[in-house]
Protein backbone atom coordinates (compact mmCIF):
# COMPACT_ATOMS: atom_id res chain seq x y z
CA UNK A 1 0.00 0.00 0.00
CA UNK A 2 1.40 3.77 -0.66
CA UNK A 3 1.43 4.02 3.08
CA UNK A 4 4.62 1.73 2.78
CA UNK A 5 6.13 3.04 -0.26
CA UNK A 6 7.17 6.13 1.08
CA UNK A 7 11.25 6.94 2.56
CA UNK A 8 12.13 6.59 5.99
CA UNK A 9 11.55 10.24 6.44
CA UNK A 10 7.77 10.71 5.04
CA UNK A 11 6.65 7.45 6.69
CA UNK A 12 8.09 8.21 10.45
CA UNK A 13 6.35 11.78 9.62
CA UNK A 14 3.00 10.96 8.81
CA UNK A 15 3.23 8.53 12.03
CA UNK A 16 4.03 11.02 14.19
CA UNK A 17 1.96 13.98 12.60
CA UNK A 18 -0.80 12.26 11.19
CA UNK A 19 -1.06 8.74 13.20
CA UNK A 20 -0.63 6.88 9.89
CA UNK A 21 0.65 3.11 11.64
CA UNK A 22 0.81 0.24 8.85
CA UNK A 23 -1.89 -0.73 11.45
CA UNK A 24 -4.57 2.14 11.50
CA UNK A 25 -4.14 2.88 7.84
CA UNK A 26 -5.01 -0.57 6.54
CA UNK A 27 -8.26 -0.40 9.66
CA UNK A 28 -8.90 3.16 8.60
CA UNK A 29 -8.67 2.43 4.79
CA UNK A 30 -11.25 -0.58 5.08
CA UNK A 31 -13.40 1.66 7.52
CA UNK A 32 -13.39 4.42 4.86
CA UNK A 33 -14.10 1.95 1.61
CA UNK A 34 -17.02 0.91 3.79
CA UNK A 35 -18.95 4.20 3.82
CA UNK A 36 -18.30 4.72 0.63
CA UNK A 37 -19.74 1.59 -0.35
CA UNK A 38 -23.09 2.27 1.59
CA UNK A 39 -23.30 6.12 0.46
CA UNK A 40 -25.28 4.63 -3.00
CA UNK A 41 -25.58 8.24 -4.27
CA UNK A 42 -21.55 8.51 -4.23
CA UNK A 43 -19.32 8.03 -6.91
CA UNK A 44 -15.60 8.26 -6.05
CA UNK A 45 -12.41 7.16 -8.12
CA UNK A 46 -11.83 3.65 -7.30
CA UNK A 47 -8.43 3.95 -6.10
CA UNK A 48 -6.89 3.63 -2.41
CA UNK A 49 -4.92 6.96 -2.73
CA UNK A 50 -7.82 8.53 -3.42
CA UNK A 51 -9.26 8.49 0.09
CA UNK A 52 -5.86 8.26 1.53
CA UNK A 53 -5.90 12.00 0.57
CA UNK A 54 -9.22 12.46 3.18
CA UNK A 55 -7.64 9.88 5.56
CA UNK A 56 -4.66 11.92 6.13
CA UNK A 57 -6.44 15.17 6.24
CA UNK A 58 -8.26 14.17 8.90
CA UNK A 59 -5.61 12.24 10.72
CA UNK A 60 -6.58 8.92 10.15
CA UNK A 61 -10.17 9.24 11.69
CA UNK A 62 -12.23 7.79 8.97
CA UNK A 63 -15.86 8.91 10.17
CA UNK A 64 -14.28 12.44 9.83
CA UNK A 65 -12.49 11.90 6.84
CA UNK A 66 -15.70 10.33 5.31
CA UNK A 67 -17.27 13.45 6.44
CA UNK A 68 -15.16 15.78 4.29
CA UNK A 69 -15.31 13.81 1.51
CA UNK A 70 -19.17 13.94 1.19
CA UNK A 71 -18.81 17.51 2.03
CA UNK A 72 -16.23 17.96 -1.06
CA UNK A 73 -18.54 16.92 -3.53
CA UNK A 74 -21.74 18.58 -1.74
CA UNK A 75 -19.16 21.98 -2.25
CA UNK A 76 -18.79 21.18 -6.14
CA UNK A 77 -22.35 20.24 -6.61
CA UNK A 78 -24.16 23.06 -4.88
CA UNK A 79 -21.67 25.92 -6.09
CA UNK A 80 -20.23 24.58 -9.22
CA UNK A 81 -19.43 28.32 -10.13
CA UNK A 82 -16.76 28.25 -7.61
CA UNK A 83 -15.67 24.80 -6.86
CA UNK A 84 -15.60 22.52 -9.93
CA UNK A 85 -11.99 22.10 -11.24
CA UNK A 86 -11.70 23.71 -14.38
CA UNK A 87 -9.59 21.71 -17.30
CA UNK A 88 -6.21 23.83 -17.56
CA UNK A 89 -6.58 24.23 -21.20
CA UNK A 90 -10.31 26.81 -19.95
CA UNK A 91 -8.05 28.87 -17.60
CA UNK A 92 -5.21 30.40 -20.39
CA UNK A 93 -6.69 34.06 -19.54
CA UNK A 94 -6.65 33.55 -15.98
CA UNK A 95 -2.75 32.78 -15.89
CA UNK A 96 -1.94 35.20 -18.45
CA UNK A 97 -2.50 37.51 -15.60
CA UNK A 98 0.18 36.41 -13.28
CA UNK A 99 -1.76 36.48 -10.57
CA UNK A 100 -1.49 32.55 -9.19
CA UNK A 101 1.38 29.95 -8.84
CA UNK A 102 2.60 27.72 -7.16
CA UNK A 103 6.46 27.87 -6.39
CA UNK A 104 8.38 25.46 -7.98
CA UNK A 105 10.30 24.32 -4.59
CA UNK A 106 8.85 23.14 -1.62
CA UNK A 107 9.96 25.53 1.90
CA UNK A 108 12.22 24.36 4.52
CA UNK A 109 9.56 21.95 6.14
CA UNK A 110 8.33 20.43 2.79
CA UNK A 111 4.83 22.33 2.30
CA UNK A 112 4.28 23.80 -0.97
CA UNK A 113 3.55 27.48 -1.23
CA UNK A 114 1.31 29.14 -3.12
CA UNK A 115 1.65 32.44 -4.05
CA UNK A 116 -1.57 34.78 -4.68
CA UNK A 117 -1.01 38.73 -6.18
CA UNK A 118 -4.21 40.75 -6.22
CA UNK A 119 -3.02 43.43 -8.20
CA UNK A 120 -2.56 41.28 -10.70
CA UNK A 121 -6.45 40.81 -10.85
CA UNK A 122 -7.88 42.36 -13.32
CA UNK A 123 -11.72 42.15 -13.99
CA UNK A 124 -12.04 42.83 -17.73
CA UNK A 125 -10.19 39.36 -18.24
CA UNK A 126 -11.07 36.75 -15.33
CA UNK A 127 -14.40 36.88 -12.85
CA UNK A 128 -14.07 36.71 -9.29
CA UNK A 129 -15.48 33.05 -10.41
CA UNK A 130 -12.48 32.13 -12.66
CA UNK A 131 -9.53 33.29 -10.05
CA UNK A 132 -11.47 30.96 -7.20
CA UNK A 133 -11.76 28.30 -9.72
CA UNK A 134 -8.27 27.96 -11.16
CA UNK A 135 -7.27 28.34 -7.48
CA UNK A 136 -9.75 25.21 -7.08
CA UNK A 137 -7.48 23.37 -10.18
CA UNK A 138 -4.16 24.43 -8.26
CA UNK A 139 -5.41 22.38 -5.00
CA UNK A 140 -6.24 19.41 -7.32
CA UNK A 141 -3.16 18.75 -8.40
CA UNK A 142 -1.02 19.48 -5.19
CA UNK A 143 -3.47 17.33 -3.30
CA UNK A 144 -2.35 14.24 -5.27
CA UNK A 145 1.06 14.79 -3.47
CA UNK A 146 2.03 12.02 -1.06
CA UNK A 147 4.25 14.84 0.39
CA UNK A 148 1.26 17.39 0.42
CA UNK A 149 -0.77 15.77 2.10
CA UNK A 150 1.73 14.93 5.14
CA UNK A 151 3.30 18.76 4.95
CA UNK A 152 0.77 20.54 3.44
CA UNK A 153 0.10 23.92 2.11
CA UNK A 154 1.29 27.80 2.57
CA UNK A 155 -0.24 30.46 0.69
CA UNK A 156 0.99 33.55 0.30
CA UNK A 157 -1.38 36.62 -0.30
CA UNK A 158 0.36 39.85 -1.70
CA UNK A 159 -2.59 42.49 -1.55
CA UNK A 160 -0.13 45.06 -3.25
CA UNK A 161 -2.77 47.11 -5.46
CA UNK A 162 -6.30 46.38 -3.27
CA UNK A 163 -8.89 48.63 -4.80
CA UNK A 164 -12.54 48.63 -4.46
CA UNK A 165 -12.67 46.07 -7.63
CA UNK A 166 -11.41 43.41 -5.78
CA UNK A 167 -13.78 43.98 -2.80
CA UNK A 168 -16.06 41.23 -4.06
CA UNK A 169 -13.31 38.83 -2.68
CA UNK A 170 -13.92 39.74 0.79
CA UNK A 171 -17.73 39.99 0.77
CA UNK A 172 -19.12 37.75 3.60
CA UNK A 173 -20.41 35.22 0.81
CA UNK A 174 -17.11 34.93 -0.69
CA UNK A 175 -15.38 34.95 2.61
CA UNK A 176 -17.32 32.15 4.19
CA UNK A 177 -16.70 30.31 0.49
CA UNK A 178 -13.09 30.54 1.04
CA UNK A 179 -13.30 29.69 5.08
CA UNK A 180 -15.25 26.54 4.28
CA UNK A 181 -12.76 25.50 1.32
CA UNK A 182 -9.89 25.70 4.25
CA UNK A 183 -11.36 24.34 7.20
CA UNK A 184 -13.86 21.98 6.54
CA UNK A 185 -14.35 20.56 2.45
CA UNK A 186 -10.72 20.60 1.03
CA UNK A 187 -8.46 17.65 1.92
CA UNK A 188 -5.20 19.67 2.45
CA UNK A 189 -3.43 20.97 5.38
CA UNK A 190 -3.45 24.92 5.34
CA UNK A 191 -0.44 25.39 7.60
CA UNK A 192 -0.19 29.36 7.12
CA UNK A 193 -1.18 32.48 5.42
CA UNK A 194 1.17 34.93 4.97
CA UNK A 195 -0.26 38.32 3.73
CA UNK A 196 1.80 40.82 2.59
CA UNK A 197 1.37 44.38 1.28
CA UNK A 198 -1.84 45.22 3.27
CA UNK A 199 -3.21 48.63 3.30
CA UNK A 200 -4.38 49.85 6.26
CA UNK A 201 -7.94 48.99 5.87
CA UNK A 202 -7.46 45.23 6.02
CA UNK A 203 -8.44 45.21 9.43
CA UNK A 204 -11.77 45.57 8.30
CA UNK A 205 -11.47 42.56 5.69
CA UNK A 206 -9.99 40.70 9.19
CA UNK A 207 -13.43 41.50 10.86
CA UNK A 208 -15.12 40.02 8.20
CA UNK A 209 -13.44 36.46 8.03
CA UNK A 210 -12.90 36.51 11.84
CA UNK A 211 -16.39 35.41 12.48
CA UNK A 212 -15.67 32.04 10.64
CA UNK A 213 -12.50 31.11 11.76
CA UNK A 214 -11.52 28.60 13.95
CA UNK A 215 -8.79 29.55 16.49
CA UNK A 216 -6.63 26.92 15.26
CA UNK A 217 -6.63 28.84 11.52
CA UNK A 218 -6.45 32.09 13.13
CA UNK A 219 -3.24 31.34 14.73
CA UNK A 220 -2.46 30.65 11.40
CA UNK A 221 -2.57 34.26 9.98
CA UNK A 222 0.50 36.70 9.92
CA UNK A 223 0.24 40.02 8.73
CA UNK A 224 3.69 41.43 7.09
CA UNK A 225 2.70 44.46 5.70
CA UNK A 226 5.47 45.88 3.41
CA UNK A 227 7.89 43.72 5.19
CA UNK A 228 9.41 41.06 3.33
CA UNK A 229 12.40 39.97 6.04
CA UNK A 230 9.70 39.62 8.10
CA UNK A 231 8.10 36.61 6.06
CA UNK A 232 11.68 35.51 5.45
CA UNK A 233 11.31 34.58 9.35
CA UNK A 234 8.75 31.73 7.56
CA UNK A 235 10.17 30.93 4.55
CA UNK A 236 13.24 30.34 3.43
CA UNK A 237 14.39 33.07 0.50
CA UNK A 238 15.95 30.42 -1.90
CA UNK A 239 12.25 29.49 -2.44
CA UNK A 240 10.84 32.35 -2.83
CA UNK A 241 10.31 35.25 -6.03
CA UNK A 242 12.76 37.72 -6.16
CA UNK A 243 9.93 40.38 -5.97
CA UNK A 244 9.50 39.20 -2.14
CA UNK A 245 13.48 39.45 -1.45
CA UNK A 246 14.01 36.13 -2.83
CA UNK A 247 16.58 34.31 -5.08
CA UNK A 248 14.45 32.12 -7.21
CA UNK A 249 14.20 34.51 -9.88
CA UNK A 250 10.76 36.64 -11.08
CA UNK A 251 7.80 35.70 -10.32
CA UNK A 252 6.71 33.57 -13.63
CA UNK A 253 3.45 30.80 -13.15
CA UNK A 254 4.16 29.63 -17.19
CA UNK A 255 6.16 26.65 -15.90
CA UNK A 256 3.14 26.05 -13.36
CA UNK A 257 0.89 26.19 -15.71
CA UNK A 258 2.68 23.97 -18.37
CA UNK A 259 2.67 21.04 -15.91
CA UNK A 260 -1.16 21.13 -15.40
CA UNK A 261 -1.57 21.15 -18.98
CA UNK A 262 -0.21 18.17 -19.13
CA UNK A 263 -2.10 16.64 -16.92
CA UNK A 264 -5.39 17.77 -18.58
CA UNK A 265 -6.42 14.18 -18.99
CA UNK A 266 -6.50 13.82 -15.35
CA UNK A 267 -8.81 16.85 -14.64
CA UNK A 268 -11.25 15.28 -17.00
CA UNK A 269 -11.47 12.02 -14.99
CA UNK A 270 -11.90 14.26 -12.03
CA UNK A 271 -15.69 15.75 -13.54
CA UNK A 272 -17.01 11.61 -13.83
CA UNK A 273 -17.20 11.22 -10.01
CA UNK A 274 -19.49 12.79 -6.92
CA UNK A 275 -23.41 13.18 -6.63
CA UNK A 276 -25.44 14.09 -8.90
CA UNK A 277 -28.19 17.31 -8.32
CA UNK A 278 -31.34 14.84 -7.91
CA UNK A 279 -29.29 12.48 -5.88
CA UNK A 280 -28.33 14.40 -3.46
CA UNK A 281 -31.03 16.41 -1.99
CA UNK A 282 -31.46 13.77 1.26
CA UNK A 283 -27.82 14.75 2.26
CA UNK A 284 -27.68 18.54 2.43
Amino acid sequence: MEALKMDGEWRLRAESELNETPERHDAEMRSMCDLVLNDPNLVVPNADEFLLRFLRARKFNSSKAFQMLQRYYLMKLKCPELFNCPLPSECHKTFDLQAQCMLHNRDQWGRRVYVIRVDSFDSSKATIEDIFRTNILALEQIVREPETQIAGLVVVLDLAGLSLQHAKFFTPYYAKKMVELVQETFPLRFKGFHVVNEPFYFDAVMAVLKPFLKEKIKKRIFLHGSDVEALHGFLSTDILPSEYGGEAGPFDNRGWYMKLLADEEYFKELERYGYKADEAEGES
